[in-house]
């Protein structure tokens, strides 16, 4: 099997800055349709993390990931409408990365596949 990556890039558009310091947990859909947790990670000071590391077993199938975003925006003394963003992803091609943008700001938010 092909060493793949899965990762994350987390925009503020409110504040036009990477949001720092944010944890993610991820999730994978095991057979009996239950989410196994796969770990934990914190975004760095740009923004990004690696969802699961080089090494770490990334079979085809269904992640979530949850942002934990409700303690980012405390952190800022701003209010947030979301305090966790959950979002799911088909991860099916076994030779291709995924890296899965998300751009925030209190009261909305965006996600798209990046490259």
């Amino acid at each position: 099997m092909v060493a793949r990556t899965f990762s994350t890039h987390i925009l503020d558009t409110s504040k036009g800055k990477a949001a720092a310091n944010v944890k993610v947990t991820v999730y994978r859909l095991n057979e009996t349709q239950e989410w196994q947790g796969l770990r934990a990670v914190q975004t760095n000071q740009d923004g990004r993390c690696q969802l699961l590391k080089d090494g770490d077993e990334f079979p085809s199938g269904i992640y979530k990931l949850t942002f934990h975003v409700g303690a980012y925006f405390a952190e800022q003394n701003e209010k947030t409408l979301y305090p966790a963003i959950e979002i799911i992803v088909d991860c099916d091609d076994e030779q291709d990365h995924y890296h899965i943008p998300l751009l925030l700001n209190p009261f909305g938010y965006t996600t798209y596949r990046g490259t």
